[in-house]
């Protein structure tokens, strides 16, 4: 995913009537009542760009204080907050002038071992050895950073006649999509990279994502940024092309404002498959945009059991080996090295005794000493090579090491490296094995720990199905590394949109969208994590994907998943239609599959599986009753079962735990597959889910980003401007990361007796803003009295002593209602202008 944070002033207007359901003369009507209002209100706005076609859009640059008037005029359905995208620097120095030769041979990575070996487990090797699929003739198209046409594994060429036909550049505004980035690549071959033959599905690039080639640089060398209003437009202009141009599937491993994806899907039938995200270390409500919108199909990732290692031998001792991993997907490039310990207590001092050796970092205790990695790359001081190793959190997601010779080694055998070395002093490890081997991992097949949870902020299941994400091995650039490792949703997403060009070869472009997501969730495995209890389906979705079940599934179970929200707006009635397809009359078993319920909020709000508390008893999981356990369903026929839902009933007080757990519909012949449909809900009024990650945020905190706690003595802002250049100044900084997300926050200041004197900030009229972005709200020492207008100059506030209040709207919340609003006030603070 990109990295990004909200970018001031730049919003998107959704009007209320959609264009597949009105006609082109009301949108017509709404866009001018609009502009009139604008006018007579005296709002300043700037129009940017205006989509009519498959949404009824508006985006614009705009003072954020304006954001409540814009939201309460009259067809405004909502106003989103546009973001700002920053482009990977293209690092030049790995460039290699190997195009040609790659061209033209064949790259042999690990022999006699099966590089695929993840199709195994997803039943995609059994679709292609019984079914003979490869998904030809289906087209996908690929929104993403491009994709670099000539690599063998993707055809090799482009146009007509070409696996990669054609395609636009939005970032030039031209018709070459090449990627001389590499995500967007790594997403094709996914999908259906296939060495030197011409079959598997057909792409079409729509280049957008900011990552940035040579050509993206300034005349100083600075990389130009792509500001997010500009990168969000063109995702819409490259979804409205995509749709225009006839695809298929279109895939979206990127985290765009994806206002027009429910109608597409809903109205057009198009699917989209996208990346939940990798923000898992942050527990619940993390799912990525567009992923969490309901027409979309969200895909989470689970860890395989196989990875592509490369090994190490101690020559004087052959049958001691240690097993490394390499972002590049190749070997260390030299023979030997000497191997060293890198005390880390030594971040600071000379690092000469460490050249020319293979250096260990070990990071799990010393996460501050990072930077080290930085100056590890100064050209005098390097190493031949380094071992890294990583708290779990961060080994899992593989860390993007720029250096050829950077490996990274998991906790087990640093353990034993590390000893090893204890005992062996002046170790030297032969590296002259230069191919690979599939090594079996701890684990085995378990979510990510990056993988994003659900729910969505309407308490819908996202995830809805998983897929490999870790360690993935697929296409690069061929004039960098021509394959590599890389972890994230970003990769389980297309390798969801590859299974599904498999369907779609089988049984033509399904007639909705939702008909591709009840194949995928019904057949979808549930799996275990590494507490070996069932991980929640807030995690997992359905579960785990197979491909071989779905394709051969003669029954389906609708609706494809049950979301029983909070304990207010719980329904605990829901009606199954059970279709049999067949030939034949199939009979079914009905049965409970729960998994464990969960606290999403411990004290520490570090909510990922690994910490997590657990309730798997019965009474603390969901229970569930059919009207009938045994049923038959006549061929071509449907029949329906109710199902009655009641909340756990013993619920510890002061948790908010999220129960789930899947109907299993079990056919009485054992030769074929069950059935399931997963269901979510909270145990808990959702209003009582905390906002602030109290104690940790929010705090006041000086220009230095010291935290001013109150027990310090009150601290003094000058509010002077301190760099002109950068327009730095002496302000209160507010940071504040919410737990929860939340549709209003508002910024007040009271005087120095606590009492009311106006507002600094209002945000409202906006979707949910959602962790894990850090707010940074300053003040000014300017105090607005009219909320209704925050765009009239505001009051400087005499010198004096003030508390900052922010007030955040519970979820599903009563705008208007003190009482469901969670309140922080910071520490008492000084004013002091300077003469």
């Amino acid at each position: 995913q990109s990295s990004h944070k909200v970018r001031e002033n730049a919003f998107y207007v959704r009007f209320t009537s959609s264009p597949f359901t009105s006609s082109a003369n009301h949108i017509e009507i709404q866009h001018a009542n609009f502009y009139k209002e604008l006018n007579k209100s005296g709002i300043d706005v700037k129009i940017k760009n205006v989509f009519k076609r498959y949404t009824n859009v508006i985006s614009i640059e705009t003072d954020e204080r304006n954001v409540k008037r814009i939201a309460e005029i009259e067809h405004v359905e909502s106003v989103e907050p546009g973001k700002l995208y920053k482009r990977i620097e293209f690092n030049k120095k790995n460039l290699k002038n190997n195009a040609e030769d790659f061209r033209n041979e064949t790259v042999v990575i690990a022999p006699d071992n099966d590089i695929n070996a993840i199709h195994e487990i997803t039943g995609v090797e059994k679709v292609r050895e019984t079914l003979k699929l490869s998904g030809k003739g289906v087209r996908v198209g690929i929104i993403d950073s491009g994709i670099d046409y000539t690599h063998p594994a993707l055809g090799g060429c482009f146009g007509p006649g070409c696996r990669v036909a054609f395609g636009y550049n939005f970032l030039d505004d031209n018709n070459d999509p090449y990627d001389c980035a590499g995500h967007g690549t790594f997403v094709t071959g996914i999908i259906g990279g296939i060495d030197l033959r011409d079959d598997g599905p057909g792409f079409v690039a729509y280049k957008v994502l900011p990552l940035d080639c040579p050509s993206d640089y300034d005349a100083n060398g600075k990389v130009y940024n792509i500001h997010g209003q500009e990168f969000l437009d063109m995702v819409m202009k490259a979804i409205i092309m995509a749709v225009d141009d006839g695809m298929d599937i279109i895939n979206l491993s990127l985290g765009p404002l994806a206002i027009m994806i429910n109608d597409l899907a809903k109205y057009k039938g198009i699917i989209f498959i996208s990346a939940a995200g990798n923000d898992g270390i942050l527990g619940v409500f993390t799912s990525l945009m567009p992923s969490d919108i309901q027409n979309t199909i969200s895909v989470g990732s689970f860890r395989t059991d196989k990875v592509l290692n490369f090994k190490a031998f101690d020559p004087k001792n052959p049958e001691f080996v240690i097993n490394y991993i390499t972002r590049s997907a190749l070997a260390f490039p030299f023979q030997s090295a000497n191997v060293k310990l890198f005390p880390m207590n030594k971040c600071s001092n000379d690092y000469k005794e460490f050249i020319n050796t293979l250096i260990i970092i070990d990071f799990r205790e010393n996460l501050s000493c990072i930077d080290i990695m930085i100056r590890f790359n100064n050209e005098t001081l390097k190493p031949v090579g380094r071992f890294l190793i990583f708290p779990e959190i961060i080994e899992e997601g593989l860390p993007d090491v720029s250096v050829r010779n950077d490996a990274m080694i998991d906790s087990s055998q640093a353990d034993i490296l590390i000893q090893y070395l204890e005992k062996n002093t002046n170790l030297e490890l032969d590296f002259s094995d230069k191919y690979g081997y599939m090594e079996y991992k701890s684990y085995s097949v378990v979510p990510s720990v990056f993988s994003s949870w659900g729910l969505s902020v309407e308490l819908d299941i996202k995830p809805e199905i998983s897929a490999p994400g870790q360690h993935m091995f697929s296409t690069f650039l061929v004039n960098l590394p021509p394959y590599i490792l890389d972890s994230g949703t970003s990769f389980s997403s297309p390798y969801i949109a590859g299974i599904a060009a498999l369907y779609i070869e089988v049984f033509g472009k399904p007639q909705s969208y939702e008909q591709l997501k009840v194949a995928f969730m019904n057949n979808a495995v549930p799996y275990k994590d590494r507490n070996n209890l069932l991980a929640p389906v807030v995690i997992q979705g359905a579960g785990f994907v197979d491909a071989f079940k779905l394709l051969k599934a003669t029954s389906f179970v609708y609706p494809p998943k049950i979301n029983l929200n909070d304990t207010v707006h719980f329904n605990g009635h829901h009606t199954l239609k059970i279709y049999n397809v067949g030939r034949k009359e199939m009979k079914y078993k009905l049965s409970h599959l729960p998994a464990p319920s969960f606290n999403g909020y411990n004290k520490t709000f570090v909510r990922n599986y690994i910490n997590l508390e657990y309730f798997p008893k019965q009474e603390q999981c969901a229970g569930v009753e059919f009207d009938y356990n045994r049923i038959a369903v006549p061929p071509k026929s449907n029949v329906e079962v109710s199902v009655t839902f009641t909340l756990p009933k013993k619920i510890p007080k002061d948790l908010h735990l999220f129960y789930s757990g899947w109907l299993e519909i079990i056919p009485v012949d054992e030769n074929i597959p069950t059935m399931t449909v997963p269901y979510a809900g909270l145990a808990d009024d959702a209003r009582s889910l905390p906002l602030f990650q109290t104690p940790r945020f929010p705090v006041l905190v000086n220009l230095t980003r010291n935290v001013i706690s109150k027990e310090d003595p009150i601290a003094t802002f000058t509010l002077k401007l301190l760099n002109i250049t950068d327009g730095t100044h002496d302000y209160p900084f507010v940071l504040l990361n919410l737990a929860t997300p939340t549709s209003n926050l508002i910024t007040e200041i009271l005087d120095a007796n606590n009492k009311f004197l106006g507002w600094v900030k209002y945000f409202t009229g906006i979707k949910y803003r959602k962790k894990p972005i850090v707010f940074i709200v300053h003040w000014d020492g300017l105090i607005h009295y009219n909320l209704d207008n925050m765009t009239e100059p505001g009051t400087p506030a005499p010198d004096g002593d003030y508390f900052i209040r922010i007030k955040a709207l519970k979820m599903f919340g009563d705008i208007n209602n003190e009482k469901e609003y969670e309140t922080w006030v910071s520490p008492k603070f000084k004013i002091k202008r300077s003469a």
